[in-house]
């Protein structure tokens, strides 16, 4: 595909120099625009092709959310990448970005003219990926959808993990884990709301998503599933019927305390370069609950969840992943289904009445 047509919105020149630098080493973005007010934006898109926007923060004449607001009032598909040191004000307003995976971000420290040669390095690495990640969910959205990227499913390799498969029928689960990434913010309200009110299991979530908009995506589950919704804090006992979301930036595990299954939250490093990380999760209840352990895999970029379902299949546990049709990019629920450690495959109805079923007994 032809490099993404990009757009610089910045009132510092230091600023959108290097995050022009950036933009250049990568290969992957055309620079035809830069402006330094939000209004200069919004004119500029008006008058040309433009795939992503970069914008601070804060821009001298609106805040991200400001823009964002503006851009789907006015109809633009783009992506954008926010630079920033803090989450967004108001995450509610950004929610329809993230579900669609047109929202992105980026931590703006070590771009200035004080960062070494080792953080610009970091930073352009980072923005090859988001870029890389823009270009992928324009094939899978678009008309060369079919095409082979390196977000669909590899051939089963030596390692993988082609587990017999569970009857679901007569399983019966303790827990149930879910995870998800791009497209997984409304995958998960049309999952939750098959389940009614109804659960007599705890069951955990981690979505890849940046601090500040995984308390709104809970308020959200809670308001289609009927069921309690809110991060996971640390320390927490897991309770049946409640439902606790990984916070943003932070893994999520579970651990045994003094008879109790708590919650464990730290910061340590990324694994598959998110955090939080689906297959901590995954690995934790399939460690305490065994075979009692039953994980969904929605749709999402990448391999996260695949290692902590062959841990959860070595146990006797059980997985369900989202189809390929239904996926708004099929990367880790395919990523399992080619390492064959599945159970059950289906479109995000079938996951949703499965979740209902499952999590009331069976």
């Amino acid at each position: 595909m032809r490099p993404l047509n990009t757009l610089i919105a910045a009132a510092s020149v230091e600023l959108r120099v290097r995050v022009r630098e950036a933009l250049e080493a990568t290969l992957h973005a055309e620079i035809p625009k830069i402006a330094a007010s939000g209004r200069l934006a919004l004119q500029m898109l008006e008058h040309g092709s433009i795939d992503v926007i970069v914008t601070e923060s804060n821009l001298p004449d609106m805040t991200d959310n400001e823009l964002l607001d503006e851009l789907d009032v006015r109809g633009f598909k783009t992506h954008v990448i926010v630079l920033s040191r803090t989450p967004m004000a108001n995450a509610r307003s950004a929610l329809s970005r993230l579900k669609e995976g047109r929202l992105h971000f980026l931590e703006s420290p070590g771009i200035l003219g004080k960062s070494s040669d080792d953080e610009f390095k970091r930073f352009i690495i980072q923005v090859r990926q988001v870029l890389e990640k823009i270009t992928l969910l324009r094939r899978a959205t678009g008309p060369l959808e079919r095409m082979p990227t390196p977000d669909m499913p590899r051939p089963s390799s030596p390692s993988a993990f082609p587990a017999p498969k569970i009857k679901l029928d007569t399983f019966r689960p303790k827990v149930i884990c879910v995870g998800c990434s791009t497209g997984g913010p409304a995958a998960l309200e049309v999952v939750f709301s098959r389940l009614k009110g109804k659960s007599n299991v705890p069951i955990l979530i981690v979505q890849h998503m940046p601090p500040g908009f995984t308390e709104s995506l809970a308020a959200r589950i809670q308001m289609v599933s009927g069921l309690k919704a809110a991060e996971g804090r640390p320390g927490e006992s897991i309770k049946a019927g409640h439902i606790y979301v990984a916070p943003g930036d932070y893994h999520m595990r579970l651990a045994q305390d003094s008879g109790e299954v708590v919650i464990h939250l730290d910061r340590g490093p990324k694994r598959n370069s998110v955090r939080p990380a689906v297959d901590f999760i995954f690995e934790s209840a399939a460690n305490i609950y065994g075979r009692n352990t039953l994980a969904f895999v929605l749709t999402g970029m990448g391999e996260d969840g695949l290692a902590g379902t062959q841990a959860i299949k070595k146990g006797g546990g059980a997985v369900i992943i989202q189809d390929r049709e239904s996926s708004v990019v099929w990367g880790m629920p395919g990523a399992v289904h080619a390492a064959g450690s599945f159970d059950a495959i289906g479109d995000l109805e079938r996951c949703g009445d499965l979740l209902a079923l499952m999590s009331n007994g069976g």
